[in-house]
């Protein structure tokens, strides 16, 4: 391959999204994926696992009914659907990247590319992050992460310790609980989404409320981007309330802390973690309530929500065979795979970049978190960065010119 105009790396949605939009700007490219097409919605998502955006928000996965909550073998098939149409080459892994002569030089398991450009699409969070103490607990304890996750009959007999209750811990939490298993769930604090709300689901109305097109420095806090995204269902008929958890039978705890002689140390957390959930929902509610007053629109009332008296577990220890607990799922965040760029291109594993756009000429990204707004990592949000991205890389490449 002699010298391309750019490199797209990594073919899922994100670099999919770019790809299109290269194209739509007349710029040669070459989209590089280390594994499969999707590779990360085929290997890092459970079998019941279903977005949490309805198909009004996900576009970039070809014509979907508006309400559709579409699984994940149908989301890897429409992907295969999307690449049809773009330059993929698979089973090629970018290892390093160094600026050469005016222009980039790709290190990969297929010899050198050289690119007058590159857009790093990677994804933002396919790596499991595992706290220390996951590696002191016994042997006997099968562990998996929310990655790793398959099913409920994929774990041993026994009760399930699920660690962490954010978006993935809280629909694997519903999802082992459906199947009858016993459900201990260390909670952490993360906001609440109530829906259905005034007769549509809450998303509808954050997304009237721009919500989605947030930028980091809209917010009060920039800190706020570290925080887990707020639970959002498959659905929209129900939210993921821990109260109702608790109600339901899924016993709560606070934080895992550490581990000792087959015990899990806890924090007496989970009531902070509640109450956090619970203040997120009043501000959703007032967000969606604005964007209803301003659209002038004739729906529903708010009805208060009844308070709901949950049990949980305010113990600073967990004995592991006391409990019958057999499993533990380690449902503690994701981070990005970019340990193959240059450190001072990082900023502790994080890329450093402005809108997307790279300290280092030439190269861009796609699909970081709060990378240009609160949807910037998710369906909605990637087909308009990608946009962006592509025309400044087409001005890139014809200043060059």
């Amino acid at each position: 391959m002699g010298t391309v105009d750019c490199v797209v790396v990594g073919a899922g949605p994100a670099g999919l999204a770019a790809s299109a939009a290269l194209a739509a700007e007349g710029v040669e490219h070459v989209v590089l994926e280390r594994g499969r097409v999707g590779e990360s919605w085929r290997a890092h998502r459970w079998d019941s696992f279903r977005l949490n955006t309805p198909g009004s928000m996900n576009r970039l996965l070809g014509p979907l009914p508006d309400d559709e909550y579409t699984g994940r073998q149908d989301v890897v098939r429409r992907l295969d659907d999307v690449a049809g149409r773009c330059p993929v080459r698979a089973a090629v892994d970018v290892t390093g990247i160094a600026a050469h002569d005016g222009s980039l030089t790709l290190t990969t398991s297929d010899g050198p590319v050289h690119a007058r450009s590159v857009v790093v699409a990677t994804g933002a969070e396919n790596v499991p992050r595992l706290p220390p103490v996951a590696h002191t607990v016994p042997r006997r304890i099968h562990q998996e992460t929310g990655a790793s996750y398959r099913n409920p009959g994929a774990l041993p007999d026994g009760a399930v310790l699920v660690v962490g209750s954010g978006q993935t811990g809280a629909q694997i939490v519903e999802d082992l609980h459906a199947a009858g298993r016993r459900v201990l769930l260390s909670a952490s604090p993360v906001g609440r989404l109530p829906t259905p709300y005034r007769g549509r689901p809450m998303i509808e109305w954050l997304r009237e409320a721009g919500f989605f097109d947030q930028r980091p420095e809209d917010l009060p806090d920039r800190a706020m981007t570290r925080m887990p995204n707020p639970l959002l269902p498959p659905g929209g008929d129900h939210d993921l309330d821990l109260r109702r958890l608790a109600v339901d039978g899924v016993e709560l705890v606070g934080r895992v802390t550490g581990a000792s002689d087959g015990r899990l140390h806890v924090d007496r957390s989970v009531g902070d973690s509640v109450a956090f959930a619970e203040a997120f929902a009043e501000r959703a509610r007032s967000m969606a309530d604005r964007a209803i007053e301003r659209l002038g629109l004739d729906v529903a009332p708010a009805e208060p929500e009844e308070p709901i008296d949950h049990p949980v577990r305010d113990v600073d220890e967990l004995d592991l065979r006391a409990e019958g607990i057999t499993s533990v799922v380690w449902c503690t965040g994701m981070g990005g795979s970019h340990d193959w760029l240059p450190d001072d291109l990082l900023d502790g594993g994080v890329p450093r970049h402005s809108s997307g756009r790279s300290p280092l000429a030439g190269l861009w990204f796609v699909g970081l978190r709060w990378m240009v707004r609160r949807c910037s990592s998710n369906l909605v949000g990637m087909p308009g960065d990608a946009a962006a991205t592509a025309t400044a890389v087409s001005a890139h490449l014809a200043g060059r010119r």
